[in-house]
């Protein structure tokens, strides 16, 4: 049997390495990352990140428009989007982002050993019984190569299942729940791991959040630290921002316009069977090959519409709370600008993390699809269609 053990292993280890602890509050560890050692790294690395990207922004209003040498206000905002998006990976790391990553792996493993499958069974009808040449397969090897396979994609398919529970348990910790088919859906979609992404930098932003309260309220609430703390709670709410915005662009200009072209050929091809239907006469052969590929098509287009009722439910959902973001990134600018006690930032905080709590409203499926067995294969041969634009 082949072990695909030390492959996932490998895969693991290639996680980014861990970045310097931050000097600031170097010597305090969060009180969350006591019990939770995937917040604590991500304290000790996005705190630094967090610190170099306010001060970036810091710089922005004293720089030109533009300059052919040194930094203008343009060569600004992309280093200040760059540590944005370094921020935000650091963000999602986590046993349920490990967990995702080893599920999609596995799923390619899974789809490699069923392609060499169907490779030995074509190879199988011309093999020999018996053969003197060692490097000429026979049947019985074949079929010994064939077991082993299955043997492995068994194994695998049930580590995938561990693997689902321990996501639908790390899911219902944020506040998620969801049923098995719901998140089999939520895996399968095209929209799926921007979703997740959402959900854990909301996760980690509204942790930050909670630690830096504690710090204010354990004496560290200088106007100076309030001020510091302020800035990087500003950055953080920029930052899910622009995540938001990055997702809702990516559904709106790219999932859904494949998908409606996807619909649009479904639709086509399902007008011309149904036209050479009419023509077919008594060609038995011919009519059965037709109506099996007018039911396919119809298939396709039905999944489809349920698809785009999905995507266009998440769209929503992003674009409303893109609008409460905006306004709360505002709020935190002007704060930032303003404070003068960690009184004010309490109360930002506070405000904010209500707009965090909403992230996780729509996340849950609702898709007659995950009822229907052969809707959902249609849906994930769908998203795959999606992914590769063809």
């Amino acid at each position: 049997m082949i072990d695909y053990c030390y492959e996932v292993m490998e895969m693991k280890l290639m996680a980014p390495a861990v970045f310097l602890l931050s000097f600031f509050l170097s010597s305090v560890l969060p009180a969350a990352g006591e019990s939770d050692p995937f917040f604590a790294k991500i304290w000790e690395k996005a705190l630094p990140k967090l610190e170099k990207s306010l001060e970036v922004f810091d710089r922005r209003k004293d720089l030109p428009d533009s300059s052919f040498f040194g930094e203008d206000k343009q060569s600004n905002t992309e280093k200040y989007e760059e540590m944005l998006d370094e921020v935000f990976a650091i963000l999602i790391g986590s046993e349920l982002q490990n967990a995702r990553q080893e599920f999609n792996f596995l799923e390619m493993k899974i789809e490699q050993a069923g392609d060499e499958i169907t490779v030995l069974l074509k190879e199988r009808i011309g093999a020999p019984e018996e053969t003197w040449n060692p490097l000429k397969k026979t049947r019985k090897k074949i079929d010994e190569k064939i077991a082993d396979l299955r043997e492995d994609i068994e194994g695998l398919t049930a580590r995938k299942t561990d693997l689902k529970r321990s996501m639908r348990e790390a899911l219902a910790k944020m506040g998620v729940k969801v049923e098995e088919r719901q998140l089999d859906v939520l895996l399968s979609s095209v929209s799926g791991d921007d979703v997740m992404h959402l959900l854990l930098a909301a996760d980690s932003i509204k942790k930050i959040n909670q630690q830096i309260l504690s710090l204010l309220q354990g004496g560290q609430g200088s106007v100076q630290s309030a001020r510091k703390y302020t800035g990087v709670h500003m950055v953080l709410v920029d930052l899910y921002l622009h995540a938001n915005l990055d997702v809702l662009e990516r559904i709106g200009t790219e999932y859904i316009p494949r998908l409606e072209e996807i619909m649009k050929t479904a639709r086509r091809l399902g007008e011309e069977a149904r036209q050479m239907l009419a023509k077919a006469g008594r060609d038995e052969k011919n009519r059965q090959v037709l109506e099996a590929n007018v039911k396919a098509n119809e298939r396709t287009v039905h999944t489809a519409e349920l698809y785009r009722q999905y995507l266009r439910g998440q769209e929503n959902a992003l674009r409303g709370a893109s609008e409460k973001l905006k306004r709360d990134y505002f709020v935190a600018r002007n704060t930032y600008d303003t404070v003068k006690t960690g009184s004010d930032l309490i109360s930002l905080i506070q405000v904010s993390m209500s707009t965090l709590e909403g992230v996780f409203g729509f996340v849950v499926p609702d898709l007659a699809l995950v009822y229907d067995q052969e809707l959902m294969k249609e849906f994930e041969r769908i998203t795959e269609r999606i992914r590769t634009g063809k």
